[in-house]
């Protein structure tokens, strides 16, 4: 946006798919943002000295503390005039983008961590140099040992098992198949004539798996990934919805 750039600091788990939608919108509303990352139940009790609830992503700055990108998409909306917001106020296009976020953030987000994190995670020389390499050295000096607590967490919360597993990856084709379907008329984006939360929620949740330009979280590269993972990213990146979202970080989401 216009005029100097608000500072921040934004506190997260480097590759949580909230905290690259968060980067997504803080980058549309022009907030120069120090990103803090750091592993969960450190990043939740350092948001207890922010403002924060134990939740992140937090972003905090001079008078706020936000917690989880829809709330802060909300309020750094509110400074807007309507035809900029991300969250429209006018029907349709307000019930489309909710319908999208709960899709993408909600529906598909889960789904792209349970089958990636099926895979990833039994590879611990594989996910412990990314885990390690944002946070701080105690932290990355510490994962030898809290990995597995690390893990354990994880699979606890995403309910991690091969059957879900096999679930997610089926759920994520069908909301591929929907996606394609949807831009097949050449729209630039995914509700009205301009970049919305819907399009941040897609290209935020799929992420992970097209490895795009731009993408702000470090993963592995795609050929050292796990066979099962690779392949489906191998399909997903030759798809239409893949080019989409490619184009969108191109653009950079700037909202000027």
């Amino acid at each position: 946006m216009s005029g100097p750039a608000m500072r921040a600091t934004l506190l997260t788990f480097q590759p949580m798919i909230d905290s690259e939608t968060t980067r997504l919108i803080i980058r549309y509303h022009g907030i120069e943002a120090q990103e803090r990352d750091h592993l969960p139940v450190c990043a939740a009790i350092r948001t207890l000295l922010h403002g924060g609830n134990g939740h992140i992503p937090l972003l905090y700055g001079d008078g706020f503390a936000l917690t989880s990108p829809y709330p802060i998409a909300q309020h750094f909306d509110a400074a807007l005039p309507p035809d900029r917001r991300l969250i429209p106020d006018r029907q349709p296009l307000a019930g489309q983008v909710e319908a999208d976020w709960q899709t993408y953030n909600g529906t598909m987000g889960t789904d792209v961590a349970l089958f990636a994190y099926h895979h990833l995670l039994p590879d611990r020389a594989l996910m412990q140099p990314i885990f390690g390499a944002p946070v701080l050295w105690i932290e990355r000096a510490l994962l030898p040992i809290s990995y597995p607590l690390l893990r354990a967490l994880i699979t606890l919360g995403l309910k991690l098992s091969a059957e879900r597993a096999a679930a997610a990856e089926a759920a994520i084709r069908t909301t591929l198949d929907a996606t394609d379907r949807r831009i097949a008329d050449g729209r630039n984006y995914l509700v009205g004539d301009r970049l919305t939360l819907s399009d941040i929620a897609l290209c935020a949740a799929f992420a992970p798996l097209l490895l795009p330009r731009g993408y702000g979280a470090l993963m592995p590269p795609i050929e050292a990934m796990p066979l099962p993972l690779r392949a489906l990213m191998d399909e997903l990146r030759t798809r239409p919805t893949a080019a989409f979202i490619q184009r969108l970080y191109d653009c950079g989401f700037d909202g000027t």
